[in-house]
């Protein structure tokens, strides 16, 4: 196989790995949204599809790293260069490409980062808001302030119940 078909071949794998972070990204944005419009439910979905698109990056990953590979037998370079180093090594043409595919990988992984970030500390937020609510709402000094004695903390059998 000659070098531009290999090229190519890099070329698309990155191009789809482009494309499931692009996915990835989008379904952290759906993620933060439900949280948000507090929709508790549907937070498993919407975590459940990000493990998905996590899996479907994995094997794409798997396969640019094996095409890279083969880029670096071709060219005669280290085992498993980065596109830097590979644009190093090809002409002109192939190396702007090449460094426009890195660049925009920089740019979505900065992102997804960004937003995982925001969207791990708002749902951290909720988490410790309900809690608050929680604990406030099951203490004693909540429950006779309503006009009424405090619950026993541990559960009750109500007979029949069972």
């Amino acid at each position: 196989m000659d070098t531009d078909t290999l090229l190519v071949e890099l070329v698309e794998a990155l191009d789809y790995d482009l494309e499931i972070l692009e996915v990835l990204r989008y379904r952290l944005v759906v993620l933060g949204a439900l949280a948000g419009a507090d929709q508790g439910s549907m937070l498993l979905l919407g975590v459940r599809e990000i493990e998905m698109t996590y899996e479907a990056l994995r094997v794409a990953e798997m396969v640019r790293a094996s095409v890279t590979e083969r880029v670096a037998d071709e060219l005669d370079i280290d085992a498993l260069p980065t596109l830097e180093e590979i644009a190093g090594y090809v002409s002109a043409g192939w190396s702007e490409v090449l460094r426009e595919r890195r660049r925009k990988l920089i740019e979505i992984v900065t992102e997804i980062q960004g937003i995982s970030r925001t969207v791990g500390a708002a749902m951290g937020r909720r988490v410790a808001l309900a809690e608050e609510a929680r604990a406030f709402l099951h203490s004693d000094a909540t429950a006779s302030s309503y006009g009424r004695p405090s619950l026993p903390r541990e559960g009750v059998l109500v007979e029949g119940a069972i």
